[in-house]
């Protein structure tokens, strides 16, 4: 969300109730507060696509384009008077796009018109959702090269708390150090904006050495609290680097889809900023993506960084965590 100019809220078909675009007002509404800021555009997109529309195939090319015109002019019909009734007082541009592939439409939409965010509300997933019937937001999470907001639906405190999801697993790794300074300062320019403070978050996986070691004077727990210590201390440089109080910094043993959902749940902050590895398929499905399982157990909005969006923005040299 660094100096980003243009917003991409996503409308919901059919529902009165648009989270995505309450979230990019809001931003508007903080933004409104600093004088020497620029003026951010909002975009409502809202894609449409009638299933029955593959089964005319039996129908002249014109006479399907004249079905799919008179579909997308219905939709726009709805969302010109829906934005004039509930945006009353800002400048909100509209666009409704006739898509099948709703994933990759909205992305290129994004691409092609410089986006910095996409704001998305949060669907209902279901158990075959990560193999067969992928939701929209889960597309954005894992493939949009752009900084993905999924709105829940809870009130915006703008004085609140960001939480920053750390990753401290693959240390050595330079993509997990540039997510972490990604998310970082994402989270600060939003701060910027709403006067919101940032804390850490980060889990550490609980260590399980091998049963089958047998030496004189060897003791897991010791080697256990050990690399605690050292995960500890990692993360408090982090913060004591970037300038965050270690009085932010939230550090508890186990695994993360349990740790993040839990120190929000005690924090309540405002958003929570989080990395994804991009998992799809079978992959997906077994191992799991941590911000997925993450996000459907929050009450806050969900900030998501993909490994496709930290190349895009930071070159790729070696930071230091």
């Amino acid at each position: 969300m660094r100096s980003f100019k243009k917003i991409l809220a996503i409308i919901e078909p059919r529902q009165m109730r648009q989270f995505a675009l309450e979230r990019a007002l809001a931003l508007l509404t903080s933004q409104k507060h600093k004088e020497d800021s620029k003026k951010i555009e909002v975009i409502a997109i809202m894609p449409c696509f009638d299933n029955s529309w593959d089964l005319t195939s039996m129908l002249s090319i014109e006479h399907k384009e004249d079905i799919q015109q008179q579909l997308i002019k219905k939709h726009e019909k709805w969302l010109d008077a829906y934005l004039r009734i509930n945006t009353i007082g800002y400048d909100i541009k509209s666009k409704v796009i006739w898509s099948k592939s709703l994933g990759v439409d909205i992305v290129e939409f994004a691409k092609e018109n410089s986006i910095d965010l996409i704001i998305k509300s949060a669907d209902i997933h279901g158990i075959l959702d990560s193999v067969i019937f992928t939701p929209l937001d889960w597309q954005l999470l894992r493939h949009s090269p752009i900084p993905v907001l999924v709105a829940k639906d809870h009130i915006w405190h703008p004085t609140g708390k960001i939480a920053v999801a750390i990753n401290l697993d693959s240390l050595d790794d330079i993509s997990t150090k540039l997510t972490n300074i990604r998310l970082l300062r994402e989270a600060q320019e939003l701060s910027q904006l709403t006067k919101c403070q940032i804390h850490l978050v980060t889990a550490i996986p609980p260590i399980q050495p091998p049963s089958s070691i047998d030496m004189p004077g060897y003791m897991p727990t010791m080697v256990s609290d050990e690399m605690l210590k050292e995960s500890c201390k990692t993360i408090l440089s982090f913060a004591h680097r970037h300038r965050i109080d270690s009085s932010c910094v939230h550090i508890r043993e186990g695994n993360p889809q349990d740790v993040i959902p839990m120190l929000c749940t005690q924090l309540k902050p405002t958003a929570l900023f989080i990395g994804t590895s991009a998992r799809t398929g079978i992959a997906s499905a077994v191992l799991g993506n941590i911000c997925e399982k993450v996000i459907d157990n929050l009450t806050c909005d969900v900030a998501v960084i993909t490994p496709k969006a930290v190349l895009r923005k930071i070159p790729t040299t070696n930071p230091v965590l």
